[in-house]
């Protein structure tokens, strides 16, 4: 008789799976606090993973021992967050974080956000904390809505505005909540507020403001606000500029635009000497530009979509799909004085099957937070 042949591959996964059950028997076998402390170190991209993977792991995940710990040991990361709006989709406008993890860059839904259309807000972050603040659908309003990203099934609101607002310019300067422009009221005192988060009470603003005469003297003639410029007319009322923002190199403070499919920057000091940025070329036509910090310096997340045609295999179909790109573009001044730009990444973070909804403004609000 012949002996039947063992399946090598059988052999093999049951070693591998006995290896990672007695890597998981010594993992668990740790003291406590050493447990939490090799945990605290991990990505909180990887947290739903590590939930999967035991009773005990899960546990772990879910303690708020392990969040203490963090905090202690000064652990921190950035997230984007951003608003998309997918048109005719039910709960159209979603929100997602994208991951910080490099070559795993993708949005991700953020669970139990809830389904609140911000387009006519303004959104702000401090810390984990999300602000919405005032427009409510195309109306005018005073609310203010806040949500944390380390738990985002709980919402609380702020007291409300002094006026009701609508797609205001917003920023936090020494701790405080700055809401300028956006109302219909003609009144110099209501041109903006600020909230004190200590007194939990809001205060009018005026133009003559010391914290903001500074953001207003960066750009002649316009606001600077969290890096987006707003032009300013004779009244003060507002207007968002688009493909523009202001970003910080070296100590060296720079305004970047985006036109004709290249990059151009210029020294603050000398705003009407524009000079193209070296070492991009090629680049699509960005749709939104959105500064951000990196940790090695100021960089920008730019933005756009595609539509394609599946035309192989078995998803073929006359149906578009579309793309959601992303883009990270770090910029560093050479010894030369010139600007160059790097693209650190670039790759769809998005993709919505058999439809083409998205509407030309698709990316409704941004924020970074840091947790």
């Amino acid at each position: 008789m012949r002996r039947k042949k063992r399946n090598p591959k059988s052999k093999t996964s049951q070693n591998e799976i006995k290896k990672s059950s007695e890597s998981l028997t010594t993992f668990s076998s740790l003291p406590y606090d050493l447990t939490l402390n090799c945990l605290a170190r991990v990505s909180r991209f990887y947290h739903p993973f590590l939930s999967i993977v035991s009773k005990s792991f899960r546990s772990l995940m879910a303690s708020p021992d392990l969040e203490a710990t963090r905090t202690c040991m000064g652990i921190t990361e950035n997230y984007l967050v951003v608003c998309l709006d997918r048109g005719k989709h039910k709960d159209s406008c979603r929100w997602f974080t994208l991951s910080p993890i490099p070559k795993h860059e993708k949005l991700l839904p953020i669970p139990s956000f809830p389904y609140l259309n911000p387009k006519y807000s303004a959104v702000v972050s401090i810390g984990s904390e999300i602000y919405i603040i005032g427009g409510h659908g195309q109306k005018y309003g005073k609310r203010v809505l806040v949500f944390d990203c380390r738990s985002p099934y709980q919402r609380r609101r702020l007291p409300k505005m002094r006026v009701p607002r609508r797609t205001p310019a917003v920023d936090v300067i020494h701790g405080k909540i700055y809401v300028i422009g956006g109302s219909m009221s003609n009144n110099i005192e209501d041109w903006g507020e600020v909230y004190d988060p200590k007194a939990q009470t809001w205060e009018p603003v005026l133009p003559t403001t010391q914290d903001l005469t500074s953001q207003m003297s960066l750009v002649q003639g316009n606001l600077v606000m969290g890096g987006r410029i707003y032009s300013m007319d004779d009244d003060y009322q507002l207007s968002f500029i688009t493909k523009f923002c202001v970003i910080k190199i070296d100590n060296m403070l720079c305004r970047i635009r985006f036109q004709f499919g290249k990059f151009l920057w210029c020294d603050l000091k000398e705003s009407w000497r524009w000079t193209t940025v070296k070492g991009l070329q090629g680049l699509p036509n960005f749709e939104y530009i959105i500064p951000c910090s990196d940790g090695r310096g100021r960089s920008v997340t730019v933005w756009w979509k595609t539509k394609v045609y599946p035309s192989e295999g078995p998803n073929w179909s006359w149906v578009p799909i579309t793309n959601i790109w992303c883009a990270e573009i770090s910029f560093k001044r050479r010894c030369s004085g010139m600007l160059w730009g790097f693209v650190e990444w670039s790759k769809i973070v998005f993709t919505l099957d058999q439809c083409d909804f998205f509407p030309y403004h698709f990316l409704l609000q941004s924020a970074i937070v840091t947790y």
